[in-house]
């Protein structure tokens, strides 16, 4: 298995946009269908985990009073700085997971693409730091990719199902499109409707 951090950087160093976050209809449509999966239009503290070049940050950091963006490129972390410097409330670091994540409380932790890229051992060790992550209204939104991730060990099926299998949350909602699939766990197990006592 090759090494994530030197794949990232490689592929940063020679294209500033390598998925076509800037062009692809495929991938705004993506984005839009993970925001608007969220139980909540604010939260205060927010982590994104695979932050990228920032273009799911900028939504991000619109619903966020907090917001910490992670990536383990430092390329990557560079242009998410830039695409984010209007919002003061951001911050964008260079950490690799599991080993560099430190265990904080979140309202909100989005994990997009970026599971995959670990080895199975590395999923189980960022789980259990998860596992410890979320404050007492706290959520977790899983996106992946379902197609192969060649020279990786892990698949989004495989990603989402050890979340299922270890995660103490409750399971929210899956959603499962022909390319990606989305997968959401909250610390309260009512819906939203129960919460807003609507019925």
């Amino acid at each position: 298995m090759i090494h994530s951090r030197m794949y990232f950087e490689e592929l940063y160093r020679n294209n500033n946009d390598p998925w076509g976050y800037d062009y692809h209809w495929y991938e705004a449509r993506k984005r839009q269908i993970c925001l608007a999966l969220l139980t909540r239009p604010h939260y205060q503290k927010v982590l994104e985990v695979g932050c990228s070049n920032g273009h799911l940050s900028v939504h991000l950091a619109q619903r966020a009073a907090q917001l910490l963006c992670l990536d383990v490129s430092d390329y990557a972390v560079q242009l998410a700085s830039q695409r984010l410097q209007a919002f003061e409330h951001v911050v964008v670091e260079n950490r690799k997971i599991p080993e560099e994540y430190l265990v904080q409380k979140f309202d909100l932790i989005l994990i997009s693409e970026v599971a995959y890229y670990l080895s199975e051992a590395e999923l189980h060790q960022f789980i259990e730091k998860l596992k410890h992550s979320l404050n007492v209204d706290g959520e977790i939104l899983c996106c992946h990719w379902r197609h192969e991730i060649k020279d990786f060990e892990l698949n989004a099926q495989q990603v989402h199902q050890s979340f299922q299998q270890h995660f103490p949350f409750h399971h929210y909602l899956s959603l499962n499109d022909p390319d990606f699939m989305v997968d959401l766990w909250t610390v309260n197990s009512s819906s939203l409707a129960q919460q807003e006592e609507l019925r």
